[in-house]
């Protein structure tokens, strides 16, 4: 039994998002079925996470196990034309047995795009923000996230974890021409976390909230504390880190 590994990007635009839902269009329904066809076999391809109904990832990784022993570069070929345009294979592994796409990964990054000028080539790819955001305010907020805290605050209530503690390694505002990028790195990340975390630092940004009040909201440990969730089409999964020695030779 061989694993192997796949490096994905994908536009989530038309998508309900990465898991498999019956009766819905999912990336992993359709990398699923299209892998099987070419292989002619089952295949049950496991991701490194889950994005939500409209979310991008530029860099997303996904395994399977085969007993063939597979052309890679065939494949690869053979899926990116059977696909549709708006997923592509950028990468195919072999890696270890001990390799698991979710597990093995030490850290996660994702940029949320807010629009600050109107644009007909991107409003439907980022959030959209007519009354100018203060930059310097946002980032103030967005420091305070950084360490390893308690997000419940940031997580959709009816998600039963036993802890929803994650390390936030990196979180910054930055501009780029008409858009602000808020780029946030952690260990992991609980549902919709990234997407009630910019509602909220824009309400800061806004002056809604103050930074006593943004403490506040971290530590009280409640989502309805917290800001609105921002739409899901500017959410993207830029980056997965794993081990550097975790792909086999």
């Amino acid at each position: 039994m061989q694993r192997y590994l796949l490096e994905i990007s994908y536009d989530g635009t038309q998508y309900f998002g990465w898991q498999i839902q019956p009766n819905q269009k999912t990336i992993q329904g359709e990398l699923t079925e299209k892998l099987s066809f070419l292989l002619s076999e089952k295949v049950n391809l496991i991701g490194c996470g889950r994005t939500d109904t409209g979310v991008h990832a530029v860099q997303f990784f996904a395994h399977f196990d085969s007993k063939k022993i597979i052309n890679i570069e065939s494949v690869k070929y053979k899926l990116n034309n059977f696909l549709s345009p708006a997923i592509s294979i950028n990468e195919f592994f072999t890696v270890s047995q001990d390799f698991h796409a979710r597990y093995s990964a030490i850290a996660r990054t994702y940029e949320y795009w807010i629009l600050t000028k109107k644009d007909p080539f991107l409003i439907e790819k980022t959030h959209f923000c007519l009354k100018p955001l203060d930059l310097d305010l946002f980032n103030i907020g967005a420091q305070l996230l950084l360490g390893k805290k308690d997000f419940t605050s940031f997580c959709k209530s009816r998600v039963d974890l036993k802890n929803k503690y994650c390390n936030v390694l990196e979180s910054r505002c930055y501009k780029t021409k008409n858009m602000l990028i808020f780029r946030i790195k952690a260990n992991r990340f609980l549902h919709n976390m990234v997407r009630s975390i910019v509602g909220t630092l824009i309400d800061f940004s806004y002056k809604k909230i103050d930074k006593n009040e943004l403490k506040r909201i971290i530590k009280i440990k409640d989502r309805k504390e917290s800001g609105f969730s921002v739409p899901s089409k500017g959410l993207y999964l830029m980056n997965v880190e794993y081990p550097k020695n975790i792909f086999s030779e």
